[in-house]
């Protein structure tokens, strides 16, 4: 067999494995599935989606990490969530057609992605009986990322970072992006992370 159609085979399998994860999925479900995903390379650095924009598909991550972010009215860098291997990107902003995303969403290294649009989304909510379902679940998971950002917040620098690197993959993102991820100076988190080495 073509070794590219065992390539995309093996990305279809592991967005299934999630899903499967969350719910049962149907036969018919996991071919729509495979026929609408696209599958996407992009390299480190690239804004997948800027503050502002209409977005119009969802992101799964096949390899490589992401970030959320926006600027507060001082102009100073606020990281809100993090993206890695085998988890979908939600845009903060809403989910259909024509809403707007309240934040950048940038790629912190080289990514391997696989996207649906959202008219496709649309259409298997009236198709299939467990996207209703897989959505619920989605943003469950999602939300749970916005609760650990705000439990970290409220420890002392000393204790959120080492709470951070047990949720994170702390030694894949730079510090700075910690930081503003705790709010905590950059200067304030080397201190502390040099204490830990």
């Amino acid at each position: 067999m073509d070794q590219r159609i065992l390539r995309i085979e093996a990305m279809d399998k592991k967005l299934n494995e999630y899903l499967s994860a969350l719910v049962p999925l149907s036969d018919q479900f996991k071919n729509y599935l495979h026929k609408s995903v696209i599958h996407q390379d992009f390299p480190k650095g690239t804004t997948l989606l800027k503050s502002g924009e209409k977005f119009s598909q969802t992101f799964f991550v096949l390899s490589g990490l992401i970030k959320s972010r926006y600027f507060d009215e001082d102009g100073k860098q606020v990281v809100t969530r993090f993206w890695k291997e085998n988890e979908i990107v939600l845009p903060k902003g809403g989910f259909m057609e024509n809403m707007e995303s309240l934040e950048d969403i940038v790629l912190l290294e080289d990514c391997k992605l696989l996207s649906i649009h959202n008219k496709q989304i649309e259409f298997a909510y009236h198709a299939f009986s467990e996207t209703y379902k897989l959505s619920r679940k989605i943003h469950f998971k999602d939300s749970r990322k916005q609760y650990q950002r705000a439990a970290l917040l409220v420890l002392p620098a000393v204790k959120a970072y080492p709470a951070f690197c047990q949720l994170f993959p702390c030694n894949r993102i730079l510090l700075q992006d910690i930081a503003y991820f705790l709010n905590i100076r950059p200067y304030t988190l080397s201190r502390i992370r040099a204490k830990r080495n």
